[in-house]
């Protein structure tokens, strides 16, 4: 239920500012921590936004690394 920002940038591009990809994203669902330590042990973080907001964030996911920011 927090309610977060979504920034993102892309991974390749090490002067590439970042920029805001969605606003007021509330969190639904985060992935359990995993019990192993090492690389790739990201948790999934499911908000929910309006459809268009949604679609913008899903395509932006694809080509950029993006973090969320609480309120």
């Amino acid at each position: 239920g927090d309610v977060v920002d979504v920034l993102g940038a892309p991974s390749a591009d090490t002067d590439a500012h970042p920029r805001v990809v969605a606003t007021n994203a509330v969190v639904v669902l985060v992935s359990p921590a995993s019990a192993v330590a090492g690389p790739g042990n990201d948790r999934v973080v499911l908000v929910a936004l309006p459809a268009p907001a949604a679609n913008a964030l899903a395509g932006a996911t694809l080509v950029q690394t993006v973090t969320l920011t609480i309120h």
